[in-house]
């Protein structure tokens, strides 16, 4: 086996346990326009140290250039809810745009016009939910010669604004 072979060798991350990984990141800016959020869903080349159901063994994780890409064309499919909660009131927007920019992946959230998408707006205006967590499920990972799981694809269902992150680059924009 080559030496690149070897840093990317092929590795099964992907168990029924570990199927809907949650990731965190903060954030340092809002712009908000209207009801329109810009985010960094999530960054290129950053390494983050994380605990998954059921086990919690802590790993490190990097998220790769392309990982969604299969899904730049569907981002009215995505929710933006708040602190990952579940219930149909805590959906408090819905994806306009999903871009990879040089730095990650950006998307834009349509926030609704709703009690709970009207508080959301307002504490991401007044800088209280400073963190962007992705809800996706991963397909395809590799381990790098370091022991980094890399995320090579992964179907993005949504974020969350929420108030910690995993992740310095990933933010509200």
């Amino acid at each position: 086996m080559s030496a690149v072979e070897h840093e990317t060798e092929q590795q099964v991350t992907e168990t029924p346990e570990r199927a809907f990984l949650v990731r965190s990141f903060d954030a340092v800016a809002v712009a908000v326009e209207g009801r329109t959020v810009d985010v960094r869903v999530v960054p290129f080349g950053e390494v983050a140290r994380v605990a998954d159901p059921p086990d919690f063994r802590p790993y490190e994780e990097q998220w790769m250039p392309g990982v969604f890409d299969h899904q730049v064309n569907a981002a009215n499919r995505l929710h933006a809810n708040y602190e990952h909660q579940r219930d149909i009131t805590s959906v408090v927007g819905h994806g306009l745009a999903l871009r990879a920019e040089p730095d990650g992946y950006h998307a834009s959230f349509k926030i609704h016009e709703t009690n709970g998408g009207d508080t959301a707006l307002a504490l991401l205006r007044d800088g209280a939910l400073p963190g962007v967590s992705l809800e996706a499920v991963p397909v395809k990972s590799t381990r790098s010669a370091a022991g980094v799981v890399q995320r090579v694809k992964a179907n993005l269902r949504g974020i969350a604004f929420c108030r910690e992150g995993a992740f310095a680059g990933a933010q509200v924009l």
